[in-house]
């Protein structure tokens, strides 16, 4: 008996290095060849299944705990020296930079004992990757950094001189136009969709495996990880720009060219983000280029950028133009006409499209029809209850946008609408907005101003921006929830408070209320949890700040203002609610780009 369990054993950890060797292999070729994606769905689904098989049974057992024989030793010892003598055919004919060689002191074996330090794992993201094929020893070119990691000074570039330039330049610009919206995020990870930020859309994916329980966002043309929140404007993109592989390429800084190294390597990165840079590759390695920068000179790409504008600005003036009617004029060229004899014009202000762009012979089994990839049409469902599906007139993002605090920076806050013990929204109290708020209101309550509204013509759709009633007053708001006609969940985009209204109580947007940036600012207490009786909670904080003046320090702005509170008499919020046990006391966390949340 116990023979033959020896005999299992070797076995089994014969299979196991083998296994190693393939998962290698693997690794490998993603890195160094195109692996093309119906060659790579097999990879995934067999790893899948084995670490969803063994993940949760040995998730207790630590790899110090394994005890390694002189076989797997060696084989390490092996591949340890395979990958060094590529490391130096890569590095044949060229001096090390200071910081290679503080890597290879790093990288130097250590005695037995001791402690090795191990990197938190970065959020797991499905996407097609860019290829580095293109990239080898001694290439320059001209980029963009787009993403400081915090740590081993690595960032994230858009090669701006790269063969697929002008594809990716008209695919990001031709991205701003996409208005089809999504109400959630897709239910697959890989699926590659479009996320507002400050008023421009990128494409972005959701990881894998959230850590901490968070779902983080991946942008994948600047290489940023931030986390999720609900109030974040999805959109759907189509099959054109889910095909695009991700344009951000991940670098390692060595150096700037023919000058000393930078004593603040991060903020020397931070400062030249956006900045045209010259790059050299020193290495490749594996996923990651290492690159030495400089400031680029104004030629190529940015020779031809001038002379565009300089076209531009050379166009002649035109006698009769916009720029030279009055505003009455204006007003009377862009008025539709009352006497058309379109009835959808008459009665909508628009005619729906629907028809002309959606295939009619659609097949919701497939997900497609007949002709397949030959049919240009859009396949969607036609709504079931006649509503157009034409996304034209639906207004869906302002371009006014509120300035960015700086994070530690303190600012005066009337919280105006709280959500949890936890959670709230609030108005910063400065002078301009406070009585561009209050004129803004007046426009919106003019009498002469509102009989101009127009009823709604479709279907309200989820994050769709409206005018909507509250208390027989209108406020700008924000479509949440279309249940029926009658029960529609509205959010009040300048207050932060939630309404059930009906569809005669909505008015479609009006731009002429785009100027002032939302004023509701979703904020988070960073040292207070929950408990068991929430609504208790809820109202602990709503006595305590709720329509009163506070001060929020702000320590962190990528999803909502992670903040800590203090009232008129300078007491922590967050600590005295802690105090009186209607919360838990909880950590203040920022998220790090490398390392996801961390201690603030």
């Amino acid at each position: 008996m116990g023979e033959a369990m020896g005999d299992g054993k070797r076995f089994l950890e014969g299979l196991i290095l083998r296994a190693e060797d393939v998962l290698g292999k693997m690794i490998f070729k993603m890195h160094h060849t195109e692996v093309p994606l119906e060659e790579m769905v097999p990879w995934i689904n067999s790893v899948y299944a084995f670490v969803n098989a063994w993940e949760a049974p040995l998730q207790d057992i630590k790899i110090d705990q394994l005890k390694r024989d002189a076989a797997a030793s060696s084989r390490r010892h092996a591949e340890d020296a395979l990958i060094e003598e590529m490391n130096q055919q890569l590095d044949c004919g060229r001096s090390k930079t200071i910081f290679e060689e503080e890597e290879e002191d790093n990288n130097k074996p250590q005695p037995r004992g001791a402690v090795v330090r191990l990197e938190e794992a970065e959020p797991v993201f499905d996407f097609l990757e860019r290829s580095l094929k293109d990239y080898s020893p001694g290439k320059t070119g001209v980029c963009f950094i787009t993403n400081v990691l915090p740590s081993d000074n690595l960032f994230d570039m858009l090669d701006r001189s790269a063969a697929d330039g002008q594809r990716a330049d008209h695919m990001l610009k031709t991205l701003q136009n996409v208005t089809v919206r999504l109400s959630e995020l897709p239910t697959k990870t890989g699926v590659v969709f479009g996320v507002e930020l400050e008023g421009e859309l990128f494409r972005a994916v959701h990881n894998r495996l959230p850590a901490l329980g968070m779902v983080t966002l991946k942008l994948l043309d600047t290489g940023e990880v931030l986390p999720y929140a609900d109030s974040m404007t999805l959109y759907e993109l189509s099959e054109y720009y889910q095909s695009f592989r991700s344009l951000a390429v991940r670098c390692r800084f060595v150096g700037r060219n023919g000058k000393k190294a930078a004593k603040n390597i991060p903020q020397y990165l931070r400062d030249n983000m956006y900045v045209n840079m010259k790059y050299e590759v020193h290495k490749v390695d594996g996923s990651v280029l290492h690159v030495s920068l400089e400031a680029a000179e104004h030629r190529g790409i940015m020779k031809r950028m001038k002379r565009a504008e300089e076209t531009a600005q050379a166009v002649p003036e035109y006698k009769i133009s916009e720029k030279t009617l009055t505003a009455e004029e204006r007003a009377i060229l862009y008025e539709d006409t009352e006497c058309t004899t379109n009835a959808m014009k008459a009665t909508m202000g628009f005619v729906p499209k629907d028809d002309s762009r959606i295939c009619p012979h659609y097949d919701p089994k497939i997900e497609g029809c007949f002709k397949g990839s030959r049919c240009q049409l859009q396949h969607v469902a036609k709504d079931p209850d006649g509503w157009t599906r034409d996304r034209e007139l639906h207004k869906g993002k302002i371009r006014a946008m509120l300035l960015e605090p700086a994070i530690g920076s303190e600012h005066p806050m009337i919280p105006t609408a709280i959500v949890s013990v936890q959670e709230f929204y609030g108005q910063l109290l400065r002078p301009e907005t406070v009585v561009a708020l209050s004129k803004l209101q007046a426009q919106l309550n003019d009498e002469k101003m509102a009989r101009s509204y127009r009823k709604m013509d479709h279907k309200p759709y989820t994050r769709e921006y409206v005018l909507a009633l509250y208390q027989r007053e209108w406020y700008r708001a924000e479509v949440i929830e279309y249940y029926d006609d009658q029960s529609i969940e509205v959010f009040y985009v300048d207050y932060g408070n939630y309404e059930r209204v009906s569809i005669d109580d909505l008015r479609l947007w009006d731009d002429r209320f785009d100027y002032l940036p939302l004023q509701a600012i979703h904020c988070r207490l960073a040292n207070i949890s929950p408990k068991e009786n929430a609504d208790a909670a809820k109202q602990a904080l709503e006595q305590a700040i709720c329509d009163k003046r506070v001060v929020v320090r702000v320590l962190d702005i990528r999803a909502y203002w992670e903040v800590l509170v203090f009232d008129e008499q300078g007491a922590d919020v967050g600590a005295m609610l802690v105090d009186r046990n209607v919360g838990l006391p909880r950590q203040p966390l920022v998220f790090s780009d490398r390392n996801g949340f961390v201690p603030a």
